[in-house]
């Protein structure tokens, strides 16, 4: 008989946790989804009906913040943990980045130990632990080459994976990491706005008349439907502990920064005619000192305005100046069978800045 499965997710209500229940909610083997939360209400218009949610937080640390009831009915039952949690924050300071990302991570795996059914846990993470490093990045890397880290956030989760590791002697872990989610490659629906899409705010009301890079570089962001199915396909059916999977587009799906501007101005024009006659130029692409010169001419302008949104997407351009690849092939090798591949991101983009445009970037319903 096969054993039930009861699977805690973390971080459920997030942008990819939320598209994670509900995958998960419809597994053919039907498994029992809780979502550990802060405000852990008897349901959550957020998520699908028959998701229990129950109170916990893993700033607590040991327990993680559960009763001592609930914990000893979650130990007993927990089969799989799916660990979405995370501040992604670019400007915390480190410590509370730290506290977030790495002690939040080892109060799961802590609670994770004591799990007596246990069969899989699956941490997410992101591309950029590399950090500041440039070129190929293979999904076995875990080293910035010295390079450093170009915000907290980055820094943080390559710390969180470094203690990942470690425990991958004593647990059976699975990393996930993630690109840029930008939206979702069916209908273009932006759930959970982020510094991409500031910086398309940046664009569309003209502040942003330079970023750094080269036109040639791509840059790799990533459908968040691509990346949930994906993670819950892998997770199901080819979970394999001491492995970490790339969840990207690719270098063959993602378009040179030149390119990406070139299909965000295209799309500015298409929903809204009126904005050609603004007359925003595109915006210059140049060398990391030209960029930080223009950053610093912000702050002595004192525009709080512009000081404000360039701050928004200063880390995530700066991202821009360190170009690299993620090297995604053996996850597409594992992938074989599912029907799944990153869409290409010219396809979904246009659909994704409409409903930025539409929804004022998350100020009001799309």
């Amino acid at each position: 008989m096969a054993m039930n499965r009861t699977i805690l997710v973390t971080g459920g209500t997030g942008t990819l946790g939320r598209e994670l229940v509900r995958r998960l909610i419809i597994d053919p083997s039907a498994p029992r989804v809780i979502v550990l939360s802060r405000s852990a209400r008897d349901s959550d218009p957020r998520l699908p009906a028959g998701v229990r949610v129950v109170r916990g937080d893993l700033a607590a640390g040991a327990g993680p913040g559960l009763s001592l009831a609930t914990r000893d009915e979650l130990s007993a039952e927990v089969t799989d943990i799916l660990h979405c949690a995370a501040d992604t924050r670019f400007t915390l300071p480190l410590e509370e980045a730290r506290a977030a990302n790495v002690g939040g991570t080892i109060a799961l795996l802590d609670f994770a130990s004591g799990c007596r059914s246990l069969r899989r846990v699956g941490c997410f993470s992101t591309v950029y632990v590399a950090g500041r490093r440039t070129g190929r990045i293979a999904e076995s890397d875990l080293d910035d080459g010295g390079a450093g880290f170009a915000n907290t956030y980055e820094r943080s989760k390559h710390e969180m994976e470094r203690d990942v590791r470690q425990r991958m002697t004593d647990l059976p872990i699975a990393v996930y990491r993630l690109s840029t989610l930008i939206g979702d490659s069916r209908t273009g629906a932006v759930t959970g706005p982020n510094a991409f899409h500031h910086a398309l705010r940046l664009l569309y009301q003209g502040l942003a008349p330079m970023m750094p890079g080269d036109p040639r570089h791509r840059v790799d962001v990533v459908a968040v439907d691509y990346v949930a199915d994906a993670a819950s396909w892998l997770f199901r059916n080819r979970f394999e502990p001491g492995r970490t999977y790339h969840l990207c587009s690719g270098a063959g799906r993602t378009p040179p920064l030149d390119e990406l501007i070139d299909a965000v101005m295209e799309a500015f024009h298409r929903f809204r005619p009126e904005w050609r006659r603004r007359g925003i130029e595109k915006p210059a692409i140049v060398s990391l000192p030209t960029y930080e010169l223009f950053v610093r001419s912000v702050q002595e302008a004192g525009n709080e305005v512009l000081v404000r949104a360039t701050r928004a997407v200063q880390s995530f351009a700066y991202q821009l100046a360190y170009p690299k690849t993620f090297d995604d092939a053996r996850t597409l090798a594992s992938l074989e069978g599912s029907g799944l591949e990153p869409p290409a991101v010219l396809g979904y983009l246009p659909d994704v800045v409409r409903t930025c445009i539409d929804s004022d970037w998350g100020g009001r319903a799309a």
